[in-house]
Formats: C-alpha cells, structure tokens, sequence
C-alpha cells in the first residue's frame, strides 16, 4: 500500500490537463473581451457610416435658397433617419432598447469650414449663408455580453459625426448672369415662359445689384484659348468643358463681350479676332439674324449705265435687296438710316407693358407682346395664317415660337427693300445706294441640331443678388435659357440686353439639363 501510494505520487503524466483546466476560465474572458470589443468598433463603423450619409443628403440642400436648413435636415430625417424608411441606416450591435434604427441625428450649419486646420467658421441659421453641416449621431450603447460580468459592463455611449459640403462646377454656358426679381427664390418658374427680359447692365461704381441688371462671370475654362480671353459670349458654349471653382461675377469693361455676343446676330467689330469659325461654330450667327440693323448696298456706276441709278454701270442688272452677295453690302443699325427712308420695327419686340413703360413690368415682363402687329408688320400674314407657329398649340405664341417659324420657312427671312433707293451723283462718279433688311446672315450660320444649340438660345444663370454688390460668389436659383431678341445695345455701362424665357436649361437634344449645366455634388469634409 505504501509502495502503490508513493508511486501516484511521483506519476506527472496528465499534469498540463490540469493546467489548461485552471486556464481556461481566462482564455475564455479573454475571448469574450475580444468579441465585446469587436462588436464595439462595428457599432462605431454603422453610426459612422450613418453619420456620413446623413451629412452627404443634407449638404444636396445648400444651395444658398429659401429653404436651405429646413430641406436639408429634411433629407436626412425623412429618409435616412426615420424608423420607417426604407433607407433607414441600422445598427445590428447596439443593444440599448432603442431599437435598431439610427435615426437620432443633430445639425449645425456653418458659413464655412477649413480642412487644412479643422475650424469652423460661424454657426448660422440664414439659408444663403448655410454652406457645410455637420450632422452628429446621437450615442448609442452596447452592453456586453460575453465579457466576465455579463451586462454589467457596457461600451458607453458611442457618438458619430461627419461634415459635408455642397461642391458646385459650372459646365458648356457662357459666363453670363441676371439678378432675379426680389422676394422669387425660383425664377424662372413655369408661369414665367414667354415673358420678355429688359436687362440692363450692372453700372459701374454701382452700391448694389438690382433686379434686372445683367452681368458677366469670372468662368476660367480650361480648353479657352487665351486669345478669345474677354470674347468668350461669342464662343460655341457646347464647347466650354466645366470650371469646379467657386464663381465669381466680374465687374469691369464689357466691350469684347458685347461686340463677341452681337456676333450672333451677324453684327461685327472692325477687327479679326471674331471672324466666324465655322468649323466650331465660335462668332458665327444664328440661321435667322433679323433685329434693327439693315443692310446697305451701294452700287457704283462707271458710265456704261443708264445715268439714272438704275443700272450698275455695265449694262447687267443691278443687285436687289434678295440677290446681293455678301460682298456687295454691309449691316448697319437702323437708326442711321436716311430721313427719306420709313422701316416698320423689324426686331422682335419686347412685352406690351415694358414698351409702355407701366409700374412693376420694366425688367421683368408678362408675357403679352404684339404678335400681329409683328408677323402682319414683317410678313404681311396673321398668326393664325402662319402654319405651325403656335408649337404647344395653347394659343399663347412666343417670340421663340415665331422665330423657329421663320427658320424653318425660308420664304419669310429673304431681304426686300426699305423705302426708295438713293442716288447719289451723275455720270460716271453716280451711285445708287439700297436699304433692305437683315433677316439672313452674310457669315456662315450655325445649323442646330440634337448635338448643337441655336445660337440665340443661350444659358444664364439666374442669381440671388439681394444685398450683394461689387465682386461677389454667386448664388444659382437655376440655370436657365433664353432666347435673345436682339444684339445688345448701348455703351459700357448703359448696355441693354433684351431676351425671352425658354425655361429651364436644356440639352441641345431637348434632354434635361440636370447635371449637364450646372453640377452639384456633396462631399464629406471630415
């Protein structure tokens, strides 16, 4: 018996069985330990999660519009934050009793934030000044549950928050700009198609920009040349590519501007540098050119004619109003005309109430303009006898209306004569001198098509200037096309543009213009 007890004694096999029996209550804590953490970061991954993308829907909103703030908090509770949406960002780890929704969420607006420093700038409840939010989630709580002392210990509240910011680019528009009327946060809206513009340019030295002035934007596309600089009104703006800087207007002299967008309308400055191209389409004219400048033809005799005018000199036949070439006239504006000659207003007019000059219709017109004083003035026809004029077939006929009319009917844009011919001298010194009027282009016209826009349909931005003055960061309502009724007119400082609402922007293929003009994209900032 002694033997045998002494013999169990000395025996160690099996010994680290009790080893890893006295061991494995810490390898299991170990364990659980492990798993509460991880369960710990991926709760703070969902909330993090949640938290960027409730940033990113509500920075869809600051576009500086009434409204801003409320919309954009909006976004992220209504679909992002609301128990019932499907869109609803979830945790699976938190285990606090509220449930697997992660819809508490807090915001704070900024009117602006510095990534390189990380400081916001000031805390703001005006909607045009609401430029970055931060959203915060709210904490959350996961108590754990394989750690030794199960429920007892708990992660603690876990919170989330993310910073985001609307980043805007302009693409394929002119740099040029409106101020909308006051107190309208959505002009142009449907009701506002067809009604006549009177813009005026943003005078030099002004305090403040007005409802009605028109200005220019500092847009530095890339593909521009340097040489078209200032001239960039005249440029085919299909070609333009997309600027992601913050836009600026730019005040200063609009000269080249005005003479590169005149272009348009066939009208050129004495200088080479807007001579139509027409293998892009930058400083030529539209397809149909009529306003108030006319063409004079003069025709010089050598006394081969008849001494009376009537003749060229040579025996052939003289030019007329329609068989001129573009060699034989030049386009003058209407107002430097002879006495002893009359013209019925060839120019699309502008609404009843702005050419009357009546209270609260100036800038910004009604819609109602002299249709039949204009086609039976211009085209000795009615509207109702002009087939397919009236497009939408809602009896109210626009001026843009009228115009596709004309281009597509080239019987009703051939040049005739303006009053008498004027002769002048005798014998062979005699000439004789005609004035007709300027329907077609003398350059080459740009053609649209589903991949090109007509080139007096340009896109403008339509800008909240209240308060604003000098150069400033503008703020887009919306992008929208107008139809311009004619070249600009007046001098730098005094210049007046006069044109006709489309609507919103659109593809040269009829397709919306959403994201093709101006493109908006949120961004997380932190």
């Amino acid at each position: 018996m002694t033997r045998f007890l002494s013999k169990y004694r000395s025996d160690e096999s099996g010994a680290i069985a009790a080893i890893y029996a006295m061991a494995l209550f810490g390898l299991v804590g170990i364990a659980g330990v492990g798993w509460d953490y991880g369960r710990m970061m991926a709760m703070d991954s969902e909330l993090q999660n949640a938290a960027d993308q409730a940033a990113l829907a509500a920075a869809t909103q600051l576009n500086g519009r009434a409204g801003a703030i409320t919309r954009a908090e909006a976004a992220a509770r209504t679909y992002l934050g609301t128990a019932t949406s499907d869109y609803v960002n979830v945790t699976r780890m938190a285990n606090d009793g509220d449930g697997r929704a992660i819809s508490d969420l807090s915001f704070t607006f900024y009117d602006s934030y510095n990534s390189v420093t990380d400081t916001f700038g000031t805390v703001t409840t005006v909607d045009a000044a609401a430029k970055v939010v931060r959203v915060v989630v709210n904490g959350r709580e996961a108590f754990f549950a394989l750690t030794p002392i199960v429920g007892l210990i708990s992660s603690g509240d876990i919170a989330a928050d993310a910073v985001a910011g609307l980043e805007a680019a302009a693409c394929n528009v002119p740099p040029l700009m409106f101020c909308a009327p006051s107190g309208n946060a959505d002009f142009p809206g449907t009701g506002d198609i067809g009604k006549a513009l009177d813009l005026r340019e943003h005078p030099q030295g002004s305090a403040q920009f007005t409802p009605g002035n028109f200005d220019l934007l500092q847009i530095a596309y890339d593909n521009v040349s340097t040489s078209d600089g200032n001239r960039t009104l005249g440029l085919n703006s299909d070609f333009l590519g997309c600027t992601g800087a913050q836009i600026l207007t730019r005040p200063g002299s609009r000269t080249p501007e005005t003479e590169a967008i005149n272009t348009r309308f066939d009208v050129y400055p004495n200088s080479p540098q807007y001579a139509c191209q027409p293998g892009n389409g930058n400083f030529c004219p539209a397809q149909v050119v009529r306003s108030d400048y006319v063409r004079r033809i003069t025709i010089s005799g050598n006394g081969g004619g008849n001494g009376n005018g009537n003749g060229n000199g040579n025996g052939n036949a003289p030019p007329t109003c329609a068989t001129a070439t573009s060699s034989q006239y030049d386009v003058i504006p209407a107002s430097s005309l002879p006495a002893t000659n009359t013209i019925s207003d060839q120019r699309l007019p502008l609404d009843t109430c702005q050419t009357l000059g009546l209270a609260g219709c100036l800038s910004f017109g009604d819609g109602v303009w002299p249709v039949e004083t204009y086609m039976n003035n211009v085209h000795g026809i009615s509207s109702t006898a002009a087939t397919g004029i009236d497009a939408n077939g809602n009896g109210r006929i626009t001026r843009y209306e009228v115009y596709n009319w004309e281009r597509a009917n080239s019987a009703y844009r051939q040049s005739r004569q303006i009053g008498p011919a004027i002769v002048s001298g005798n014998g062979n010194s005699q000439s004789t001198t005609l004035y007709c009027t300027h329907p077609t282009p003398k350059n080459t016209a740009v053609v649209p098509s589903a991949t090109q826009k007509d080139r007096r349909v340009v896109t403008v931005a339509s800008v909240d200037c209240t308060g604003q003055s000098g150069r400033f960061p503008i703020t887009t309502i919306r992008w929208v096309d107008l139809f311009l009724l004619g070249p600009v007119t007046g001098s730098t400082g005094s210049a007046e543009l006069r044109a006709e609402v489309i609507g919103p922007a659109r593809r040269a293929d009829g397709g919306t213009g959403f994201q093709n003009f101006g493109r908006n994209k949120p961004v997380l900032l932190r």
